[in-house]
């Protein structure tokens, strides 16, 4: 695996391939070895590039929290260094947060764009929500009170157990603050400034970004097609490789363009 240092943060990436650009950005808690299916099914005719965003796999941490607009400059910033001006992008789950913004706000440099499981729709704020979020936000905010300081750790984790997401526990430290930075923010009116002809690719029995994200980022999305994948779940690329990786090969195919290397 290769490195190179971006900004001051050495990165880790995977460079296979030649051709048209394509660069794959993985989900959260992911790294670029989780893009190996779609990396084998595109590298025979695409130059494919796969990162360990920063905070995971073996690329360093963001020195502070980092959110969407961060990390999509900063892969805008690493694929110039790479030698690369104008590239397909390929994200899923939070990898699609990050190539969502970047083809909202840098559509020079994004040839096609393929969302596969992709997060950005703030899901519906119920009832229940709202009590556990108020709730954990009064405890946090006691737990910060002087007569509280001493001994809390144990108390926080525990209020992060019974609270917080599988994400949001299994992160620390700078992370923690960067995964809540991310999920807060609502991307939906990025959606219609996507000039970039785009693939939406959401499995049906999706529990984490649910088929209706996909369906309302079709609506949203000049340009944009849905495909539904069948039985797969969130980590559709992975549930069903042959068929996801036959899909965006062929509409790869059909939006090959100068991309410049």
């Amino acid at each position: 695996m290769a490195s190179i240092v971006v900004e001051g943060i050495r990165l880790a990436y995977v460079d296979q391939g030649s051709g048209d650009p394509v660069v794959l950005l993985h989900g959260w808690g992911g790294q670029a070895a989780s893009m190996t299916p779609l990396i084998a099914a595109l590298q025979k005719n695409y130059r494919v590039v796969a990162f360990d965003l920063p905070g995971f796999g073996d690329s360093d941490r963001p020195s502070e929290p980092w959110g969407t607009p961060e990390y999509a400059e900063f892969v805008w910033k690493a694929v110039n260094c790479l030698g690369v001006v104008c590239a397909t992008y390929v994200g899923h789950s939070f990898g699609g947060r990050v190539a969502t913004w970047l083809a909202a706000h840098h559509p020079e440099a994004v040839q096609a764009l393929v969302l596969i499981d992709a997060a950005g729709i703030k899901p519906p704020v119920t009832l229940r929500r709202r009590v556990r979020s108020s709730f954990y936000k009064v405890a946090k905010a006691l737990l910060r009170l002087p007569f509280w300081r001493s001994g809390t750790v144990g108390l926080q984790e525990r209020l992060a157990a019974r609270f917080g997401s599988p994400d949001y526990r299994a992160a620390s430290g700078v992370m923690r603050d960067t995964f809540v930075k991310t999920v807060t923010l609502d991307l939906t009116s990025c959606l219609p400034a996507i000039q970039a002809p785009t693939l939406l690719l959401w499995g049906d029995k999706d529990e984490e970004t649910p088929l209706s994200d996909g369906k309302t980022m079709e609506r949203l999305i000049p340009e944009s097609r849905l495909i539904v994948v069948a039985g797969a779940g969130h980590f559709s690329y992975l549930d069903k490789p042959a068929f996801v990786g036959a899909v965006v090969r062929a509409f790869l195919d059909g939006t090959r363009g100068p991309g410049t290397t």
